[in-house]
């Protein structure tokens, strides 16, 4: 059988360590894959020293008619991307395949924003489209049946919507594994010094930045990444005071943040918190090493309910629809007032054990979607 040549795009974080997984396995079967990436996503391959060409360089305007030049110049077989919300090169990319007659195919990362990600560009978010207006590719590889039924309440159709599960989700259970006892000793050790403190993430999110990216209103959730942590900061600092326990704050900072994102919000803490600011540590051995994961809707906390790690979700103000899955289907609930806040971290500091969410993820994504790719002629 021919090998055939199959370009791989991402741009966000999420989409990246979705479609990366598919990368190896692809050319193992002797497939030609041609990685590019943009922006975050390029730091991603390279910190994990795999080859990706920048697609800014080939499309420099960025424009639709550059991108179907790009297509038909290296002419793929089949095209696999990521998705985003405020970026528009994998929907100039699907919109380029179909005019080229080529099969392509997105692989969902996360059961948030499907509409924001699908919107033609230059309309806003608010902007209303029937499903048929809407940038599509030719298949989506997503998460589970519950993310199916969503997208087909979008008007999306069925027969474009493959569950296969999310490929990252397989790496997270299988990087999980291999840290040890000893791994999670010592980076707690570095993380707290000489203190024996508790070990607390939060899991930031750019929500102000991207949401203003997209002509969406700061707070459209109703709150943003820091009035949450604020909020955080304010409980745990008076907490930690009363109860006289000691928590190390670990902020785990998203590629999209700057590196100042959070300077008010930590400018008066107590002596019973340390804060220590992180991107670098394997995500899984730091939420291995964490007696709590603290975020709103952020991959984080998938990755902490697939490691049995226990999380909180705090999304004090929301006045939509939570964007988080656990709440919309019923295995686990987000925390939405200081008083319930105050509550939950009282007892965690107390020793109270968190549960886990028993959301039932769908493992073997990266097999699937190979295995759909081949079958696909």
């Amino acid at each position: 059988m021919k090998a055939r040549r199959i370009l791989i795009f991402s741009r966000d974080p999420g989409g990246t360590n979705a479609v990366m997984q598919l990368i190896e396995p692809l050319r193992a079967l002797q497939n030609q894959v041609d990685v590019y990436g943009k922006d975050i996503a390029l730091s991603i391959y390279r910190k994990l020293n795999m080859d990706c060409s920048d697609i800014s360089d080939a499309i420099p305007t960025g424009t639709q008619e550059e991108t179907i030049e790009f297509l038909r110049k290296i002419c793929p077989d089949l095209v696999v991307t990521g998705t985003s919300s405020e970026d528009f090169t994998e929907r100039h990319l699907w919109k380029a395949a179909e005019s080229a007659g080529i099969a392509s195919f997105a692989v969902l990362d996360q059961w948030t924003n499907y509409r924001l990600r699908l919107i033609p560009e230059g309309d806003g978010p608010t902007t209303e489209h029937p499903a048929s207006e809407l940038v599509l590719p030719s298949f989506f590889f997503i998460m589970d049946e519950f993310a199916k039924k969503e997208m087909c309440a979008l008007g999306i159709d069925r027969e474009k919507l493959v569950v296969s599960g999310q490929p990252f989700f397989d790496y997270i259970r299988k990087t999980g594994d291999k840290f040890t006892a000893g791994d999670i000793k010592r980076l707690r050790q570095e993380l707290n010094g000489t203190e024996d403190s508790l070990v607390f993430v939060f899991a930031s999110q750019p929500i102000a930045s991207v949401h203003l990216k997209n002509g969406m209103a700061e707070d459209h959730w109703g709150y943003t990444e820091k009035t949450v942590l604020k909020s955080l900061v304010g409980c745990l600092s008076k907490l930690t005071e009363e109860l006289a326990v000691k928590v190390t704050l670990v902020l785990r900072l998203h590629p999209k943040d700057e590196s100042n994102a959070y300077q008010d919000a930590l400018a008066d803490l107590p002596s019973s918190i340390k804060v220590a600011f992180d991107r670098e540590t394997d995500s899984s051995l730091l939420l291995k090493s964490a007696d709590l994961i603290i975020g709103m809707f952020s991959m984080l906390l998938l990755e902490a309910a697939i490691l049995e790690r226990p999380f909180i979700s705090v999304q004090i103000g929301l006045k939509r629809e939570s964007p988080l899955i656990f709440d919309r289907m019923g295995s686990a609930r987000s925390i939405l007032s200081e008083e319930e806040l105050e509550k939950t971290l009282r007892e965690v500091l107390n020793g109270k054990r968190r549960d886990v969410s028993n959301l039932k993820f769908e493992f073997g994504a990266t097999e699937r979607i190979v295995e759909y790719l081949e079958g696909y002629r």
